[in-house]
């Protein structure tokens, strides 16, 4: 397996809580702007078709870019719940649904949740808006702060904390995209969402890439109960 466990500043528990708001916040405007996540829809909408749930249960690590993110495009018929993961469990039947966060979770915890997602014969659904490519890298390293410096000033909510560490103390370009970094070592890509899942039999699983409009790829992992 490729992916590395790092943690990154938003990990440790040191790290303001003021400053992983700012920087929540940051990431689900800019995705929702340049519409990032809208690769991900298609990918949701197929489970939900293949599998008939009405039903998505959102399991929230409480990082930026989000459920927030793709909420706007889904059907308004779909109900949606949020699931803490520190509450994770299986007893309601729903499509069990991941965006922009797997990576965070070790191997041990991911294999843990993918069995027992598994067993309940619920449908899941994991998609990340980047990807383990050169190019991402690039991007992360010099578009995201960047994009923070020209961009902050239009941020909604706006708030002056924002701009008095972006400008004044530019501790969030900086902290973003060092994070931004690590986490494109901790993404699961393909290769490593088969081995995760090669156990589990009883689903019919489905992982790759796909593009996502702009040039680049997302990563996704799809699982159908087969019983």
């Amino acid at each position: 397996m490729r992916r590395k466990q790092i943690k990154q500043f938003t990990n440790m528990s040191w790290f303001p809580q003021n400053l992983k708001k700012l920087m929540a916040e940051f990431l689900s405007w800019f995705v929702l702007k340049v519409n990032a996540s809208k690769p991900f829809i298609p990918v949701i909408n197929k489970t939900l078709e293949q599998t008939g749930m009405k039903k998505i249960i959102y399991i929230d690590l409480q990082i930026g870019a989000g459920l927030d993110t793709v909420q706007p495009f889904i059907d308004k018929t779909i109900e949606i719940k949020c699931l803490d993961i520190k509450d994770f469990n299986t007893s309601d039947k729903g499509l069990y649904l991941f965006v922009n966060s797997f990576h965070q979770l070790s191997v041990e915890d991911a294999k843990s949740i993918l069995k027992n997602i598994s067993e309940s014969k619920n449908p899941i659904v994991v998609v990340e808006g980047n990807n383990d490519s050169l190019w991402q890298i690039v991007g992360m390293t010099f578009f995201v702060p960047m994009t923070i410096l020209f961009a902050s000033l239009f941020v909604k909510p706006f708030r002056f904390q924002r701009i008095i560490f972006t400008y004044l103390i530019p501790i969030l370009p900086i902290v973003t995209m060092i994070d931004g970094c690590i986490a494109l070592l901790k993404l699961y890509n393909p290769s490593d969402l088969k081995e995760l899942t090669s156990q589990l039999n009883n689903y019919t699983w489905e992982m790759g890439k796909n593009d996502n409009g702009r040039g680049g790829k997302i990563i996704y992992l799809t699982g159908i109960n087969n019983e």
